[in-house]
Order: structure tokens, then sequence, then C-alpha cells
């Protein structure tokens, strides 16, 4: 977990806050120059309409209806009408440029009516570019804990900002590629530190052997960095800043009391070595995950924390898709010396609002967090980062229905400085099928059962209804 080095305040012109200025004016302006441009491409649209509704034995839903739906549900949601749109321009050069938007509403959470996604997209050959807030997407129909991102599993509401990736990895020889991406995101919620921004840049290299075997290796890095917070005041927001959030440097000699100083601002990251195996029959995928969030773990002092996993998919069947398993641990921490443990994931001295977002773990969804906490500068509000869980996962299809099945079992141990006593137990169970039409749109039921230790068993069905034009 790392500290924030505390410099002055940069004078004179902030180099980001312009930028954030400048493309917050720009967006319109270059949506109506799209338009003007229409005539030189094909012109495409598309949207749909979305409810969804859960009852539930109890005030909170089961887990699985609301965690990683991209805030969709807050724990004690019921109502879920989303309404989204596309509008894009496909050019003569494969290039394609295109505005998104979605917004929905959601009961019993602190802002019930919010934009969910908007954004300005372009990609061609080899270069995918979004500008503002977009859904990410779900691999391996959203089965996954962690979307292979366990530090951006698709559990809080998209945030805003300019991503510039790869659109497919670059060849350099026939058995060898590389991919790459790097971000900027602001977080505008109410936060300890205000407008805090995020770094964000990833690099994976891809070996592939013969024609049956991949192996890449990826390290993700994300800092929280900048902002003003009431302890420090104004934190180092310039470029000079930024270079030092970039390359996880020291910013300066000056450390808060109490505390080592290791780079300037809050630095997350994670390794992931990912293997597959595709045979006449089948494919294999197994990957490891590990996250690292300060020169201990960075240097695997942590191990075997991260997300384990080994997903099958038959090529030859005509009901099952998926097969996942993922066993998830973040108890290790390096340790609970003071020197070189208490890593304690997704939390921070200098950004106490921690790895969130409106109050959602941008990251694994097991990581407990208390939302109604009024946060200050002695305490925290994640209340849960030591966690173990077994995780399967299955889909399929028959007919025109698809179904899909999530299970769970996840134990709590609270964290190093505050464990719970008892150990928290629980068994996350989650069934789905959706029913497509021709012509009138997709029906699904939903249901959910959570046992738990501690606490009443929550049992819950959810009705949705899709209508895509």
């Amino acid at each position: 977990m790392s500290t924030a080095a505390m410099l002055p305040a940069a004078s004179g012109s902030d180099f980001f806050l312009k930028i954030k200025r400048y493309m917050g004016k720009k967006f319109i302006q270059i949506a109506i120059f799209l338009f003007g441009i229409q005539s030189m491409a094909q012109l495409w649209a598309e949207g749909a309409v979305d409810v969804s509704g859960i009852l539930s034995s109890e005030a909170s839903v089961p887990f699985w209806m609301q965690a990683n739906t991209n805030y969709r549900y807050g724990n004690f949601s019921n109502l879920a009408p989303l309404v989204e749109g596309r509008l894009g321009w496909a050019t003569s050069d494969s290039a394609e440029i295109a505005i998104g938007a979605s917004t929905y509403y959601r009961d019993d959470v602190p802002d019930e009516f919010q934009a969910r996604e908007l954004y300005l997209e372009f990609s061609n050959k080899w270069l995918h570019a979004v500008l503002g807030s977009q859904v990410p997407s779900q691999p391996y129909q959203g089965l996954s804990t962690t979307r292979k991102n366990f530090l951006w599993s698709g559990n809080a509401r998209p945030i805003p900002g300019l991503l510039l990736e790869a659109q497919n990895p670059l060849r350099i020889t026939n058995g060898f590629a590389i991919d790459w991406g790097i971000g900027h995101y602001q977080l505008s919620d109410d936060r300890y530190v205000a407008d805090a921004m995020i770094h964000y840049k990833r690099i994976a290299l891809l070996f592939r052997f013969a024609e049956r075997h991949q192996v890449k290796g990826q390290l993700q890095h994300m800092a929280q960095w900048g902002g003003t917070s009431p302890e420090f005041g104004p934190l180092p927001n310039d470029f000079e800043a930024f270079v030092d959030v970039f390359f996880a440097s020291r910013g300066a000699d000056a450390s808060i009391p109490g505390e080592a100083v290791n780079a300037l601002g809050n630095h997350l990251g994670t390794f992931l070595l990912d293997y597959t195996y595709t045979s006449a029959q089948s494919v294999w995928n197994f990957y490891h995950e590990h996250p690292f969030e300060d020169g201990s773990g960075f240097r695997w002092s942590n191990f075997p924390d991260g997300v384990w996993g080994l997903v099958y998919q038959p090529l030859q069947s005509s009901w099952l898709d998926t097969i996942l398993y993922e066993y998830v641990d973040t108890s290790d921490q390096s340790g609970n010396d003071s020197g070189a443990g208490f890593d304690g994931y997704f939390g921070n001295n200098v950004y106490r609002s921690g790895w969130a977002h409106e109050g959602q773990v941008i990251g694994l969804p097991f990581i407990g967090y208390d939302r109604n906490l009024i946060v200050n500068d002695i305490n925290s509000p994640v209340t849960n980062n030591r966690v173990r869980v077994h995780h399967l996962g299955v889909s399929g299809s028959v007919g025109a229905i698809q179904w899909l099945l999530k299970t769970s079992y996840n134990v709590n141990l609270g964290t190093y400085r505050q464990p719970f006593t008892p150990t928290q137990k629980n068994l996350y169970n989650y069934a789905q099928a959706t029913y497509h039409t021709h012509s009138f749109g997709s029906f699904r039921l939903g249901v959910g059962a959570d046992v738990q230790n501690i606490g009443a068993e929550v049992f819950g069905v959810q009705a949705g209804y899709r209508y895509s034009f």
C-alpha cells in the first residue's frame, strides 16, 4: 500500500486541468463535426431498452445480482430500467467512429438516476481510443469474479477518462506480439481526496508456440494521484508529478508522519500470466493474476495472493459453452509485519476513500467496503480485504435459451489490524436463463440464494426484458 509524498501544489496553470476542460468543451463540437462528415462514411445506429427488477426476501439483494454489474444495482435496489444508444460511422479506410450513451435508474442508492455511459470512440486496424465513460467488456459471459482484471472488475459505475490502446496486439514475428494501453481517468465522486485522478497503463507480451499453445505475460499499473486532501491540501498534479507517477518514483524527500514514502500517489498493479491451449475438441485457459500495492508485493512477497483460474470450452458441444473455476486469495498481503507487510489491498493512508468509486469497490467485489462511513484522517472504509474464494461458473445454451450458473464459497477474515471474529463464511449462488425471440426482444429470469454463518439467508428472484433496435 503506497503513500504519497507531499509536495507544494504546482504554481501557475495546471496542465491536466487544462486538458480536462478542453476535452469537456470539445466533446460536443467533435460530435457535430462527425455528423458533418457522414456523407463520406457509412452511418449506422443501434440502441436498446432494458427493464429489470428484483424481489428479495431481505432488504439486501443476493450478491451475484448486484456485484460486477457496473453499479446497475445497489445492495438494496429492486428496480433498474436502462436505455442505451450508439451512433457510428464506418469509413472507407477500415476506421470507425462512434458515439455512445446510456442512462439508468436504480432505487435505494444515493444518486438514483445517473448516466452510465457517455463516450466518443475511435478504432482502426492498430488503435482503439475512448474518450468518456464506457462499460468494460466481460469475457466468458461474465462468469469470472474479476473479468481477468483484479483492479477493474466492472463492479463500479464506469469512470470518465481517456484510453488509448492497441486494437489488436502488434505482431513482431509470426509467434510474438505486443499489446499495450495507457489511460487517464477522473474520479469526480464525493471522496476524502476531492478530484483525485487515476493513471493507467499496461504492457503485455504474447508468445505463440505452434498453433495450439499461446502464453501471455502482462504488467498492469494504476495509481491514484492529484486532488485536494482535507489533511494535506492540494496534492501535486502538474506534468512533473505525472512523470513521477508514471515511473512510480518519489517526488521529494518529504514524508507523512508515521509512514514510509514509497512513491508519489497510491500505486496498484497486477502481473498476469495467461496460458491457452487449443485442441480440435476444446480450448483450455489457465491464468494467474498477482496483485501488488507496494515493493513487497512487486517482489512477490505476498505470494500466493491473487486469482488462479482454469477455463474449459468445448468446441463441439450443443449445450455447454464454458466451465470456469477460480480460486481467489488475498489473505497473505506479505504478512502482518509492519516493515514489509500489511499491504492492505484497496486502502491507502492519503487517498483514504480507497480503491472505490461512489462507494463501490472498483476491483474484486469480495473486498468489504463501508460506504456509509464518514471518512476522516484516522479511519478507513475498507473493512475486509483478506478473503478466500472458491468460485465456479458454467454457461451454455439450449435452442433459443441461454443459461448460466455461478456459485462462490467466500471466507472473509477482515483485515490484519481488525480481524473478523468469528470468520465470516458465505455461499453465493445465482442461476439465470435468457430466452431470445426473433422479433420481440429477450426475456430473462434469474434466481439467487446467499447462505451465510452471520446474518440472515437471502433469496431473490430477478426478471428482465430487453428490446434492441
